[in-house]
């Protein structure tokens, strides 16, 4: 199984690396809904309604051209991102579950089991919120209709729900290993890379949070 962990490491820091660049492309998401603002990935994954997803779509159009083009390059160029993420993210929690089904015997062996393939259920998900959004990325973005936005809308609740719970119990059961002692030293290790991997991940964050920021104060009378 030690094979298993050293591609976990491999998988979960390549997560953390794309993660810290896809923040990075994030910071350049501006769109004219009411007037010129921010948004985030989590604003098109949960829209209140399909008006509004639209509404955030068509802004980005309406914006000056120089921070129109900056938004929606940098949107596209996070979805198509994505799709380099979706494997590595759920591959890291596929693989975890492995690692932790194999400490288990009978039940919690096919729980842990069971987990880990229903990774397969938010990479699906993922990549059609991905499909979905790309396809809809124009300037006469139109409103969908009522079923399509509550199937999407459904998928993106599923994705999270599914990657959730195998998250919240593997961390579970690796406090459960740590407290009763149930691990092997060679696995320290392995612990070690991951939190230097993160640690990593939160240095490069700030670095790229000092980046320019744009002043939206001189856009904000385009919408009046």
């Amino acid at each position: 199984m030690q094979n298993v962990a050293a591609y976990f490491c491999l998988i979960f820091g390549s997560m953390l690396l794309l993660g810290a660049f896809a923040k990075l492309l994030s910071k350049n998401f501006y769109t004219l809904h009411v007037f010129v603002r921010k948004f985030s990935i989590l604003d098109l994954e949960f829209p209140d309604s399909s008006l509004e997803l639209t509404t955030y779509i068509r802004g980005i159009f309406l914006l000056p051209k120089e921070l129109s083009t900056r938004s929606l390059r940098s949107l596209k160029t996070y979805l198509y991102l994505d799709f380099l993420f979706i494997p590595l993210a759920y591959g890291s929690l596929f693989l975890l579950c492995l690692l932790i089904a194999n400490k288990f015997t009978f039940l919690g062996h096919y729980i842990f089991l069971i987990l880990a393939w229903l990774q397969l259920i938010p990479v699906v998900c993922d990549a059609g919120k991905n499909f979905f959004l790309l396809k809809k990325i124009r300037p006469d973005a139109k409103v969908s209709r009522e079923g399509t936005h509550k199937a999407y809308l459904a998928l993106e609740r599923i994705k999270w729900l599914v990657a959730l719970v195998a998250a919240v119990f593997s961390l579970s059961a690796l406090f459960y290993f740590w407290v009763t002692g149930k691990y092997s030293v060679s696995s320290f290790r392995f612990l070690i890379i991951v939190i230097i991997e993160i640690a990593v991940f939160f240095i490069l964050r700030k670095v790229f949070a000092k980046g320019s920021k744009i002043d939206l104060e001189k856009y904000q009378n385009i919408g009046n």
